[in-house]
């Protein structure tokens, strides 16, 4: 794969504010967002599409595949060794069911999230795409996700100030702001996709920049009718869609996974309190012996130390905490992702 430009991306000021606009509502027209960063629809559709081939951003839709009823969503840890690693994390990056995929240094060397029907299922997969008897393999199942996409860039762009969901109340474009007070997590309760949300989920997930148009003539409505199903879907919080930025735009140098184990009584108040800070990129309750797990984005190594002893020291009733360190993420939110870019997926930039 091959990207255009040679040179390391960079964002611009002008860049920075394009992304804070796309955190806020990654669907709004050019033309809205250029009136909000002080531009013309052009230049920001061309600074746009620019970083989108380049691999440095993808605009995405993210759902609770839970709470929407896409499936169960699963964190696979695996041990393969240091000579499997590379087959085993091609074959994963592969699987349509997979989600997420990232090397590890520490008790585990990869991990891999599935989203599939059943867990009977993931077994299949497993059974199926590891076959090796010498792979161990630990699933993870998710209960309930606490931290809502594109509500923060851990390590805020300069000069742009904090960046994401919470600017909805600030700014909301044409589009309908989400209902965030109604939110626990990342949907207020269990509200499964009736047949035509799924189709539009389905379309916005890879790409949710979309045109309206086409996603109209893909499940075969109206646009005013698609126009309300979106509307809808985010306003009620089972979609959010947003960018992925290349965490190395962040000044990004370190991510970890977390595995914790905490008493059951405390397992809420952990998970709220470990989402709430702004490092954490994902919190989740989970089923297992680690039972809250977390993606942290740290600026510098350094800072791992004070996040273990003031953060993750600082929670309530854990009882064990097992941090893995990411070496190379190679898949996320079903993005595949080549020499550290979002490999680009050609779309019409008629939005």
């Amino acid at each position: 794969m091959e990207f255009v430009g040679a040179e390391p991306v960079q964002l611009t000021a002008l860049d920075q504010l394009i992304v804070r606009a796309l955190a806020a509502n990654g669907r709004d027209s050019w033309a809205t967002i250029a009136q909000v960063v002080g531009s013309s629809p052009s230049t920001v559709q061309r600074r746009y599409a620019r970083l989108h081939d380049m691999g440095a951003i993808h605009v995405v839709g993210a759902v609770d595949a839970s709470a929407t009823g896409l499936g169960i969503a699963t964190m696979v840890r695996i041990q393969c060794g240091s000579a499997a690693t590379a087959s085993v994390v091609a074959t994963l990056s592969r699987r349509p069911e997979v989600r997420f995929v990232s090397t590890l240094t520490g008790s585990a060397d990869c991990v891999a999230e599935f989203v599939v029907p059943r867990l009977a299922d993931l077994e299949r997969l497993l059974q199926e795409l590891l076959a090796d008897p010498s792979i161990r393999t630990e699933a993870v199942p998710v209960l309930r996700t606490f931290t809502v996409p594109f509500d923060a860039f851990p390590g805020a762009l300069e000069g742009a100030g904090e960046i994401g969901w919470k600017a909805a109340t600030e700014y909301t474009g044409n589009a309908v702001a989400p209902n965030l007070e109604a939110i626990e997590g990342v949907v207020p309760a269990r509200t499964h996709l009736n047949s035509l949300e799924r189709a539009v989920v389905e379309i916005l997930i890879p790409d949710g920049r979309t045109p309206l148009i086409d996603v109209a003539r893909a499940i075969g409505r109206s646009e005013a009718t698609t126009r309300r199903v979106i509307d809808e879907l985010l306003y009620s919080g089972r979609l959010r869609i947003g960018p992925l930025l290349a965490p190395h735009l962040l000044s990004i140098e370190t991510e970890l996974m977390l595995w914790i184990s905490v008493s059951p009584d405390q397992l809420g108040a952990a998970a709220r309190q470990l989402a709430q800070h702004s490092a954490v990129h994902y919190a989740a309750a989970a089923a297992g012996r680690y039972n809250l797990i977390g993606q942290v984005f740290l600026a510098d190594f350094a800072d791992l130390y004070d996040f273990t002893t003031h953060v993750l020291g600082a929670l309530p009733g854990v009882r064990e905490v097992d941090l893995t360190i990411q070496m190379t993420t190679h898949k996320r939110m079903w993005t595949p992702i080549v020499d550290s870019r979002f490999v680009p997926i050609l779309r019409s930039s008629s939005a």
